[in-house]
């Protein structure tokens, strides 16, 4: 690969040019050797537009961060230098975002900086939770086992949460593509056989007649009703997406009955595979409830987790305070308890985490179970009603003739 690069020469002039190795990290060492001062190193490779335009589906994926970590963590436990580690992976990996990310993390190190520190530089890549995990790991110095520990956490920590996501997008795919088909019928092709229906004059059952006021009144205001669906979603978004909005989305999503058992075991799978991760890694209690209280989605569950750090920093037990509050559930409660009074909360919080996991993936699979049912009558019913509404006139009609 081409790198092009502005050095600072002995003689105190800037030079510029290019320079062909496999990795930015090498044309970094290869200019210093020279005895040049790297003012600025660049790829000059186009960069692939797939990773440019959507950086989400064909840019860093969490499966090449963990496959990253697991590679660091067996070169370390093998004892090649970190530094050097960092160098091999680089030449290895077939991302250019994440080689980028790699010479940079290499960067940081060779100007003095922690790795745990190099890796806050990267928020979108490397979670707050395995940044804490690393700096626990470098200042026992068992760096590599931190690394396992930090897959662990990247794979689990949060597969349950991509698991729920992915079981429900076939439902609200279904409902979308519903929507998009009622209102393709009603804008686009009932308009030719109402006008039909019209000229004929015959007398119209009552679903005919009630089907042709909607396609009249959506044919004759579309653009309004565009204009005010766009505010409203738009208007929705804005207050939605405020701490206001946020908090009563959250509030009411746990008045549902199984949707609240869904959400309160998701997430109560996520704070106990965390909790015992960074516990099993070192950190301090303190900073793991800071951790923990960020990794929830629900803001009612949050406050649930901040008056719990509030009780902490006050010398009282996780269990104690998780008692005061009904949204932790009494298993789990019973379960840190007696794990804080034996010595086994790392153990118990990691065999609750399982438990929620295996719970909240059978409580989404029995909702959509139930839920595509539900969803197949109504869409019959949508379907059927507008076919009763075309059927019925054409059927007088052949009996008048």
């Amino acid at each position: 690969m081409s790198y092009s690069y502005v050095v600072y020469t002995t003689d105190k002039e800037v030079l510029r040019g290019t320079i062909d190795v496999h990795s930015e990290s090498l044309a970094e060492e290869t200019l210093e050797m020279a005895g040049y001062q790297v003012l600025s190193l660049q790829e000059t490779r186009k960069r692939n537009i797939l990773e440019e335009q959507f950086p989400r589906i064909f840019g860093i994926k969490n499966e090449d961060v963990i496959a990253f970590c697991e590679e660091l963590a067996i070169m370390l436990g093998a004892g090649i230098p970190l530094h050097s580690a960092l160098r091999l992976i680089e030449e290895q990996t077939e991302s250019g975002s994440f080689r980028d990310v790699i010479a940079g993390l290499s960067r940081e190190l060779q100007s003095g900086a922690a790795f745990s520190d190099a890796c806050t530089r990267y928020p979108k890549i490397f979670p707050d939770a395995f940044c804490r995990i690393v700096r626990a790991g470098e200042q026992s110095g068992n760096l590599d086992e931190a690394l396992t520990q930090a897959v662990i956490y990247m794979q689990k920590g949060t597969a349950i949460i991509k698991e729920v996501r992915s079981v429900m997008m076939y439902p609200c795919f279904i409902v979308v593509l519903a929507i998009f088909v009622v209102i393709l019928m009603i804008t686009v092709a009932m308009p030719p056989l109402m006008g039909l229906f019209s000229d004929l004059g015959a007398e119209l059952p009552l679903p005919t007649k009630i089907l042709m006021s909607v396609t009249s009144f959506v044919s004759d205001f579309k653009f309004h009703l565009l204009g005010l669906l766009i505010t409203l979603v738009g208007l929705g978004f804005w207050y939605f997406r405020g701490p206001a909005g946020h908090l009563f989305i959250d509030k009411f999503v746990l008045k549902i009955p199984i949707i609240r058992t869904i959400i309160i075991q998701t997430n109560m799978a996520l704070f106990s595979r965390t909790m015992s991760v960074l516990l099993t890694s070192g950190v301090p209690l303190p900073q793991i409830m800071d951790v923990v209280q960020r990794t929830t989605g629900n803001s009612v569950i949050r406050q649930a987790l901040m008056d719990v750090q509030e009780g902490i920093y006050e010398g009282q037990g996780i269990g104690a305070c998780m008692t005061r509050n009904k949204i932790f559930p009494p298993l789990l409660v019973r379960m840190v308890n007696a794990g804080e009074q034996t010595g086994t909360l790392e153990s118990n919080l990691h065999k609750m985490a399982n438990y929620y996991e295996n719970e909240a993936q059978k409580k989404v699979k029995a909702f959509v179970a139930m839920l595509e049912p539900g969803m197949t009558v109504i869409l019959g019913l949508g379907v059927g009603f507008i076919a009763i509404s075309l059927i019925m006139p054409m059927y007088s009609m052949m009996r008048s003739m």
